[in-house]
């Protein structure tokens, strides 16, 4: 990748940020919920990203940046009220720069379907003509001229007159501290019509060079039929950072001008003073465009501010990759950690041994800090992804003429990287599904008597060692009859099976069901509910739902925080050890044979303090023979969807850290297995998911409790 790459990738990097922050503004706005200071951030978020894209001369999404930022500059300048029409066309707005942005990163210059009619929307809103009006009012106006320019307009009827202009650039310290350099500002005029360059001053001996300053300035000559002002906003992005000189040289001035010798400036004003600053603090120049020699540059104190502020939170970008190998580094090291402590913990009495054992107890506990720093450079706010759904929801509603409020809670939710990059597609496919099924129609909304608009929220929690997203909406709940009669006549369930309100909503899980009367562009195919469960679980996570008709639908996601490293507690069945997520356990019991109770319909029970938890025996779920003894030992552990349930084994051997490995990938799928790790003795043990076991008929029966 050469340099120019190099400064793009870091371009588009930086404008994904830019448009997620400009998005969440407008949200705000858009919401009654934002202020002056949320305008100006949503402008200043949209003139980063133009001035960015100048240096590399898209043009598409320059123009469309320009318009936007002059809307956004009637808003902050209060000549321009924000109301709900404007709020919505500042919405799809952001989303059209998103897709410009997209569109420029892979590398194609075609237009995007609607920026067009987009863009004169905003040109409406912000008091100029389109092109289009432009061009015609100029001929209409032609055809009253005199008549040479008549007779010229025959010859040429839609060439625009060729102009010159002169651009005297000297450049500060700012502008190279920001990462720009002359030669690519240069290569990116070349498309405005720039014909001459030529530099004026001395470069210095190396022992006097100071590489923080320019001794050189330069004149840009531009030969085009492009407008000044299309000029002028090319350079004023660099208005705070460099000294601009604008003129247009006379007819018998032009030979000096190519010689760099101009008259005194004619437009300096116009593009001297930055966007963000006041008509009253323009610098005042002098004939050679220089400042006073006691007068400041008119926003030195926002640079200088800008620096502090830098000083103060400096940040460093770094391929996710290489994050990857260091968490695989440090899980190797974890591991390694345990088989040096195992040989230790063989070896009793020795004075040596016993020293060496203290070293790698500090070793574990640095080694564990070591992981804790490495996981939280990983971690990243859902709001990453939280933050493109409102589009998601406003483009549907467009799509099925619905009106819907998306909640948004818990943004700021930290997941592991790898958990984040997976999220959108599920929720994408369950926000389509809560529109689309769920919300009821505006006018039948208002004839039930609920509100006209609908509501979806949108959240997320940690709870452990586990992350919980919920998308809750108020429409009409899940049609179990419809799901029944449906799943019947697919053959998936007879008629003479008996199923739960549970069973029975998870029934939309099932690849290809779909309760939709035909395929449309957003549902109906029977695609998207099995999507988010494949999803999900290869995620190490679980989806469920409860629905209450007429009511609304939740839909409960849980996830690992991490999919790299986790604590456990490893316990043994038979002559073999297992792992419990140690977030799940509650507690260890003892229990004697015959404590459980038996409810009417078979299943064991064990009563703790006044309440019953089912029983569930791994020795059962994992087909393994009976055991010999009085006593068995349970761990109660917490399922979140199913509550707390008591699982039998044979012994609780400790709490560890563990390295997860993803049992799919370097074997097969197993049932009930979430994953496995290597123990201290080079062990593997298997990671247990106790709601699919349960689901594989592990819950006790009857006196088959202790066999």
């Amino acid at each position: 990748m050469d340099e120019d790459e190099d400064f793009k990738a870091l371009f588009f990097s930086e404008a994904r940020e830019l448009l997620e922050a400009l998005l969440e503004h407008l949200n705000l706005l858009a919401d009654d919920n934002g202020d002056g200071e949320t305008v100006h951030a949503a402008f200043r978020a949209v003139h980063s990203v133009k001035g960015g894209a100048a240096a590399f001369g898209f043009d598409n999404l320059i123009g469309f940046a320009h318009i936007f930022e002059t809307v956004m500059d009637r808003i902050r300048e209060d000549t321009l009220e924000l109301d709900d029409h404007v709020a919505q066309i500042l919405l799809r707005s952001g989303d059209m720069m998103q897709m410009l942005v997209e569109k420029a990163e892979a590398g194609e210059e075609s237009e995007v379907d609607g920026m067009r009619r987009l863009q004169q929307e905003l040109e409406t809103l912000a008091g100029v003509e389109s092109e289009d009006a432009a061009e015609s009012d100029a001929a209409e106006t032609a055809e009253g001229d005199a008549a040479d320019a008549a007779a010229a307009e025959d010859d040429e009827p839609d060439a625009p007159a060729m102009i010159e202009l002169i651009c005297r650039m000297a450049p500060e310290k700012e502008f190279f501290e920001a990462g720009h350099d002359m030669l690519r500002l240069i290569r990116s005029a070349r498309d405005l019509g720039l014909a001459e360059v030529h530099t004026e001053g001395d470069v210095p001996s190396l022992d006097t060079f100071d590489p923080c300053s320019c001794p050189l300035s330069w004149e840009l000559v531009f030969r085009t039929e492009k407008p000044t002002s299309v000029i002028e906003d090319f350079f004023s992005i660099y208005a705070h950072m460099a000294q601009f000189d604008f003129y247009r040289p006379t007819v018998d001035e032009e030979d000096a001008a190519g010689s760099g010798a101009g008259p005194a400036l004619a437009s300096s004003d116009a593009a001297g003073a930055d966007d963000d600053e006041s008509d009253d603090a323009a610098p005042t120049a002098d004939a050679g465009g220089g400042k006073g020699a006691d007068t400041p540059p008119p926003n030195a104190s926002g640079r200088e501010h800008n620096r502090r502020a830098t000083d103060m939170s400096k940040s460093l970008r770094v391929e996710i990759a290489r994050i990857d190998r260091l968490v695989n580094l440090v899980g190797e090291m974890l591991i390694t950690q345990a088989a040096l402590a195992q040989q230790l913990s063989d070896v009793q009495g020795d004075t040596q041994v016993s020293d060496m054992a203290y070293s790698i107890d500090n070793m574990s506990r640095q080694l564990r800090e070591l992981q804790e720093s490495v996981m939280a450079i990983r971690a990243q706010p859902v709001k990453s992804v939280f933050r493109r759904m409102p589009r998601v929801i406003r483009d549907l509603g467009d799509k099925l003429n619905k009106q819907a409020k998306l909640t948004l809670e818990g943004e700021h939710t930290e997941v592991d990287a790898t958990v984040i990059e997976e999220l959108s597609e599920p929720l994408v496919h369950m926000l389509r599904n809560s529109m689309d099924h769920g919300l009821e129609g505006n006018d039948e909304r208002e004839a039930l008597g609920k509100p006209r608009i609908g509501n979806i929220r949108l959240a997320a929690e940690h709870r452990g060692e586990r992350v919980i997203i919920t998308i809750e909406d108020d429409g009409r709940g899940v049609n179990r009859e419809r799901v029944l009669a449906k799943a019947r006549e697919r053959g998936l369930i007879s008629s003479e099976d008996q199923m739960n309100p549970e069973d029975i909503d998870m029934l939309i899980f099932h690849p290809g069901f779909s309760t939709a009367a035909e395929v449309s562009s957003v549902s109906g195919r029977g695609v998207g509910m099995d999507v988010v469960k494949k999803k999900i679980i290869s995620l190490g996570g679980r989806v469920t739902m409860a629905s209450t008709p007429g009511k609304g639908t939740k839909f409960t996601i849980t996830l690992p925080l991490t999919l790299a490293v986790m604590d456990g507690m490893t316990i043994g069945v038979g002559d073999q050890k297992y792992i419990l997520p140690l977030s799940t356990v509650v507690e260890a019991l003892n229990v004697p044979r015959g404590e459980g109770k038996v409810l009417p319909d078979g299943t064991c029970v064990l009563e703790r303090r006044g309440e019953y938890l089912p029983l569930m025996s791994l020795r059962n779920a994992l087909n393994m023979p009976a055991r010999d003894g009085d006593n068995e030992l349970a761990i109660v552990v917490d399922t979140e969807t199913s509550g707390h349930v008591a699982l039998t084994v044979d012994e609780l051997i400790g709490q560890r850290q563990i390295v997860l490995k993803s049992l799919e990938t370097n074997f097969q799928k197993v049932q009930g297995i979430s994953g496995a790790t290597i123990l201290g003795d080079g062990q593997v043990a298997l990671i247990l998911d106790v709601p699919a076991l349960m689901r594989l008929g592990g819950i006790v029966q009857g006196k088959e409790m202790f066999h």
